[in-house]
């Protein structure tokens, strides 16, 4: 093999060395991203409807709301960005929320029984210790 030849291999492997640990470390980040579901108790810091809930494993949920009602029957899933509640109670509702700075952002939507209309919320929650656990 020749000297040209040699250099041209040398830049492959390097090449592919480079997209090969590029794969790699986007793997590793997806697998970390979907492996830390925000399980635990969170309550909300800006007087949202949804005051608190607590994420168990497999995707059950228990959700706490301002007017004193509770939902033990939640769901939740994490796509590995967002977070996404379900009511069982409350099926118009709709919950999705993203982890920032130790805090969970959401756009949160809710159904008002009262007047039948859906009320669109911005809520922020941070991670608590509910009493009793």
């Amino acid at each position: 093999m020749g000297m040209y030849e040699q250099v041209a291999m040398a830049g492959l492997a390097k090449t592919l060395g480079v997209v090969l640990a590029a794969c790699i470390m986007a793997s590793d980040a997806a697998a970390y991203a979907a492996e830390s579901a925000p399980l635990g108790a969170w309550r909300t810091t800006n007087g949202c409807f949804l005051v608190a809930f607590i994420l168990s494993e497999g995707g059950r949920a228990q959700a706490a709301y301002m007017t004193g009602e509770q939902d033990d029957n939640a769901a939740w899933n994490w796509d590995g960005t967002t977070l996404t509640i379900t009511s069982r109670m409350f099926d118009l509702d709709t919950f999705a929320g993203r982890l920032a700075n130790d805090q969970l952002q959401a756009d949160y939507v809710w159904h008002n029984l009262d007047n039948n209309q859906l009320n669109r919320q911005a809520c922020v929650f941070e991670r608590f210790t509910p009493f009793g656990i």
